[in-house]
């Protein structure tokens, strides 16, 4: 793959990946709830989400999804539900702040399980990402190359910049906990956080191919 090509794929994905959503969203939260250390769950089965995704892109789901409404649509209000169903669980987290915060605000920890489980259905909750890789590779790929090395060239290097984008998402939650550690802070943050799930699962339902 030419250098040039290269770097202009990596400034395009940094900036597609940089760009808020729900993946980078539950990321900040985990941040802010558990740490730098235990968002690194999170954050690598977000990662291996996208992997997924772009291993059926590539396998041509991505087709699939683009040429049947029915499936499209199918995977797209199991993705909704998934969104929706954080969105109300972050939620009501700020409902009693007594059962929720200690003096020093924590919350109390979620499993490793249960924080990879979370973090890889979200990568994986949007439809639309399959058809958007299965559009984004082939504008990278040169038909004269070898093609299995340039997919892994393309793969790897999503995977690299997706956790380090996302690796400071995390930073960015443990810097909000570290200023504002109150409780009272903290259950609005959740409710901020549960509220935008929900509109993104919403729109995600609403949303067309």
């Amino acid at each position: 793959m030419d250098i040039a090509v290269w770097i202009t794929y990596i400034g395009v994905i940094a900036a597609l990946i940089a760009f808020p959503g729900p993946s980078s969203l539950l990321i900040t939260l985990h941040g802010y709830q558990y740490g730098l250390r235990r968002s690194n769950v999170t954050i690598a089965a977000n990662t291996l989400g996208s992997f997924l995704l772009m291993f059926l892109s590539v396998l041509g789901l991505g087709l699939i999804l683009s040429s049947s409404e029915f499936v499209f649509q199918i995977a797209k209000y199991i993705g909704a539900v998934f969104l929706i169903y954080i969105g109300v669980k972050t939620w009501r987290q700020s409902a009693s702040s007594a059962s929720l915060f200690d003096i020093k605000g924590d919350v109390p920890l979620e499993s490793a399980a249960a924080m990879f489980s979370k973090g890889f259905l979200t990568g994986v909750s949007n439809p639309k990402d399959l058809i958007f890789f299965a559009a984004l590779f082939p504008a990278f790929l040169n038909q004269e190359a070898p093609l299995i090395l340039q997919f892994a060239v393309l793969v790897t290097t999503w995977l690299v910049v997706d956790y380090s984008i996302k690796l400071l998402y995390a930073v960015s939650g443990r810097a909000l906990r570290e200023k504002f550690s109150q409780a009272s802070f903290a259950e609005k943050f959740n409710k901020i956080t549960g509220g935008l799930f929900v509109c993104i699962g919403l729109a995600l339902a609403g949303a067309n191919r």
